[in-house]
């Protein structure tokens, strides 16, 4: 790895680092909402003993770190311990400055939102460079690698974990609905960093004129197609159907292209989450690479 690429890496984890701390002393303390994970067990003491997450944050997470450190390779550690550390020093930092923003315990559903926001799109950005911030990170990352459990799916079970022993703790009812939703937002971000945001379709096109509509798409759309072999399940016959990945902006001329061809054609459209490649990312990374050269 080049240090340009190392340098962006640890850039992105202390930026992830930043909005997680931001969200935390700006939307969860002033409004009393509870978070999942580390973060909510922090919102806890904070709560009940006026224990500061900063401080919480570094002491919990030091039993953590000894048992990762046994489990994982040399670099995804230090990633741990650097984005721990980020998120030590942006807590201290914010905590010290005091909330920039207005109280929104008058607004719930909006410090509920922004909250979710801030979590989730810190932390996925932390996940998405192979680091963490420890706590429930940790957790989620060793079993993803020992028993390949979703990383969001670990997250949900304990978030919500801890968000009931907050709910039994210190807030009511109505607190923890809007925790709940915040919970559900950040989910939603870091699933969404996780799966990535160069998103397209999978086209399959079954039809008796396929080659016609592959060299169709290749001329007008600049895509390349493939033709896949395959055996009907029920007639037994074998034909070629026609495998395309294309983005968003061009699905709606490749249908008329197809139907223009042949208007009996089949077509199967899916999402994809994440397409690379070229045609697709290899283009921007290849001009990106050059801009830094």
């Amino acid at each position: 790895m080049n240090i340009f690429k190392v340098v962006k890496r640890l850039a992105l984890i202390a930026v992830g680092a930043a909005i997680m701390a931001f969200g935390i002393v700006n939307f969860a303390m002033p409004s009393g909402l509870a978070s999942g994970g580390v973060t909510g067990i922090t919102l806890i003491l904070f709560n009940l003993w006026g224990i500061s997450p900063a401080l919480s944050t570094l002491l919990i997470n030091i039993p953590l770190h000894i048992v990762y450190f046994k489990f994982t390779s040399r670099p995804v550690f230090f990633l741990t311990i650097y984005g721990t550390a980020c998120l030590y020093a942006f807590l201290s930092i914010f905590e010290a400055i005091g909330p920039m923003i207005e109280d929104l315990q008058n607004d719930m559903i909006l410090a509920a939102i922004c909250l979710g926001i801030t979590i989730g799109l810190g932390t996925g950005m932390i996940l998405r460079q192979e680091g963490t911030t420890g706590g429930g990170a940790i957790v989620a990352k060793l079993l993803k690698d020992i028993f390949n459990i979703p990383v969001t799916k670990t997250f949900l079970i304990f978030d919500a974990t801890v968000i009931t022993a907050s709910l039994l703790l210190f807030v009511d009812i109505t607190v923890g609905i809007y925790s709940l939703i915040g919970l559900y937002i950040s989910i939603i971000a870091i699933n969404k960093l996780q799966e990535g945001f160069v998103s397209g379709y999978k086209v399959l096109i079954f039809s008796e004129k396929y080659k016609e509509i592959g060299e169709s798409i290749q001329q007008n759309l600049k895509r390349g197609a493939t033709y896949v072999h395959a055996t009907g399940g029920y007639s037994k016959e074998e034909k070629d159907v026609l495998l395309v990945l294309i983005d968003s902006k061009q699905l709606i001329r490749l249908k008329n292209i197809v139907n223009e061809i042949d208007s009996k054609s089949f077509v199967s459209v899916s999402h994809t989450y994440e397409t690379l490649g070229e045609g697709f990312t290899f283009e921007k990374n290849e001009k990106s690479e050059k801009e830094v050269g």
